[in-house]
């Protein structure tokens, strides 16, 4: 059987994500990484080598396709050197910064007719998938609300916060995708609220750890998000879809289904620690995706038109809530 040869680009955070999830497909061989700047420990991790250059590495190990998993303002860039290369590629968001530079990219990949995926996890995870298909086999009827709850456990480092663009465009972007994934369509108005609950020192680099957003389209439904970098009960993305004739409810999975009644009450085992637990499976799916992809052709099911959506919407969030 052959193994389609993959390249990381980036060493970071995610990339160790994607690197175990490339190695857990049986279609897929992990060969490599790319890191112009610090590669870290994740390449010797693996034992493999990493090239300076996606160049010296398309040379070198020859892959089939790349993951891109390195900083946003890079990620025009490595689209671009993959097109050159003729090789398809997994993207993680966003796909830039900027709508101008997300256009570029999808101009220059939509001429070269390379298959690119754009890594919105939540469209890959199984349990939100249930959720999509029963909607549109009219399982509850005509949508009127959608509910979703988006916490993490704790803030992240100032010092990479400063370069995420902002909660909404780094973590609520995931909740309004998702929005438009569901609905189809981008909502005809926008409210938004941005605190400081946590951090008040995140007025220094303009961020906010704390959205609440109402999203309305006029013949339904109406969307709610509440969003949080802190919260100690733990990892939660919790999404409930109200309609007609039932709602549909996606809880987040805890380690262990295990319940303990007791006269002191009932015990239930902890959440997951964050998104890369949570999303373990999500993660999975994007990388055989793209193996699916490299075998039997096809499109992507999360394009860069999604990530351009998606920024449009991000924007509009932003404007309301100054």
């Amino acid at each position: 059987m052959r193994k389609y040869r993959i390249v990381i680009v980036g060493t970071g955070r995610i990339a160790a994500v994607h690197a175990r999830s490339v190695h857990r497909s049986p279609w897929l061989e992990l060969a490599g990484f790319v890191d112009a700047l610090a590669p870290g420990s994740l390449p010797s991790d693996w034992g493999l080598p990493c090239f300076p250059t996606l160049g010296e590495a398309a040379g070198a190990v020859v892959p089939d396709a790349i993951v891109i998993a390195s900083p946003t303002d890079t990620h025009v860039s490595y689209l671009a050197m993959a097109v050159d290369l003729g090789l398809p590629a997994l993207c993680e968001k966003p796909v830039a910064r900027d709508r101008r530079s997300i256009e570029a990219a999808i101009d220059l990949v939509g001429r070269s007719g390379l298959p690119v995926i754009l890594g919105f996890h939540r469209r890959f995870d199984p349990m939100r998938r249930e959720v999509r298909n029963r909607i549109a086999a009219g399982g509850i009827g005509k949508i009127e609300h959608i509910l979703q709850l988006s916490r993490d456990i704790s803030l992240p480092d100032r010092t990479v916060t400063a370069h995420q663009g902002g909660i909404v465009a780094d973590m609520v972007v995931h909740d309004l995708d998702e929005l438009l994934w569901l609905v189809g369509r981008q909502p005809d108005r926008v409210h938004a609220r941005l605190d400081r609950n946590v951090d008040a020192g995140l007025a220094g680099i303009g961020d906010h750890d704390t959205a609440s957003l109402q999203l309305e389209w006029d013949d339904g439904p109406v969307g709610h998000i509440s969003a949080t970098r802190r919260a100690v009960h733990g990892f939660e993305q919790r999404l409930e879809v109200f309609g007609a004739a039932g709602r549909l409810v996606c809880d987040d999975p805890r380690v262990s289904c295990v319940r303990q009644d007791s006269a002191d009450g009932t015990l239930l085992d902890r959440r997951d620690t964050g998104f890369q637990e949570r999303y373990r499976d999500a993660y999975q799916a994007e990388v055989d995706h793209l193996a699916d992809i490299l075998r039997c052709g096809g499109e992507p099911v999360c394009s860069l038109g999604d990530g351009l959506r998606a920024f449009d919407l991000v924007e509009r969030v932003v404007e309301s809530a100054r």
